[in-house]
């Protein structure tokens, strides 16, 4: 069997939907153990500064809190970064906790920030990590669909590339009028198919897939970063335009054989 970029399209998918998963799991055991955590209130000496992302900071006196914020970031190293970045030692822990959860956040949680552990500040970085699930949910969404549409696409492509290598291999001259006419009317068929099959997937490109607004995931850009590695960046556009170029090569051959014959 020939393999094609929707082959090798398919293989990309189901390699992201692993990861991905396995990522939504960091996720929620990352937001177990928050939710695990206490909460203080701000003490009596306490004074509260500027917030960010929400998030309010100390400006006084210390915080007995501060080992909490230490059990977020381990838990965080623990549980989501390794699905955050390519090499973890490239990255310093706080900026992945701020390209996955926002400046508050890392804020919030950096060591050199007078930052208490309030209810405030957890419900904060549990919002945070609910919308960023939710983000991946939608990807996942738009990955099956995406799985679904290559699934659908490589099946006719199998099937028409198949009935090309078999007629192949009977030669034109041979076949008489009528059954020249029929093969004629087959790639007819097949080119109809294939055009249908690009309306699809020009229509799927145009969509996108969420829960809500800062979750959403347009799929053409999903598609361009899921290929990005690949020789073309349309796999199933370039593919089945490719063959449905083929198919009108063949049945040009086709017709002169039915015109030399009429």
């Amino acid at each position: 069997m020939i393999e094609t970029h929707v082959d090798r399209a398919r293989t990309a998918v189901e390699r992201e939907r692993e990861v991905l998963s396995e990522e939504g799991s960091a996720y929620d055991a990352f937001r177990r153990r928050v939710e695990s955590l206490s909460a203080a209130e701000m003490g009596r000496g306490a004074s509260v500064g500027a917030t960010h992302g929400g998030v309010a900071t100390r400006t006084a006196h210390g915080d007995a809190s501060g080992g909490a914020c230490e059990q977020v970031r381990e838990a965080f190293a623990e549980t989501v970064r390794p699905y955050s970045v390519d090499d973890v030692g490239d990255e310093p822990l706080l900026e992945t906790i701020r390209e996955e959860l926002g400046d508050g956040i890392a804020l919030a949680l950096a060591p050199t920030t007078e930052t208490a552990f309030t209810p405030e500040t957890k419900g904060a970085i549990l919002t945070a990590t609910r919308e960023r699930r939710r983000g991946i949910d939608a990807t996942l969404d738009a990955l099956e669909s995406e799985a679904e549409s290559l699934r659908t696409v490589g099946e006719a492509v199998g099937e028409i590339t198949d009935w090309l290598a078999a007629a192949d291999e009977t030669p034109l001259s041979s076949l008489g009028f009528d059954e020249l006419r029929e093969r004629h009317d087959r790639l007819a068929e097949f080119r109809d198919r294939c055009d249908r099959l690009l309306d699809d997937r020009q229509e799927l490109l145009l969509t996108t897939t969420g829960r809500n607004q800062s979750a959403d995931v347009a799929h053409r850009t999903l598609v361009r970063y899921l290929y990005s590695s690949l020789p073309v960046v349309y796999p199933v556009l370039s593919t089945l335009t490719r063959l449905y170029d083929l198919l009108a090569a063949c049945q040009r051959m086709v017709r002169d054989h039915l015109t030399r014959r009429a």
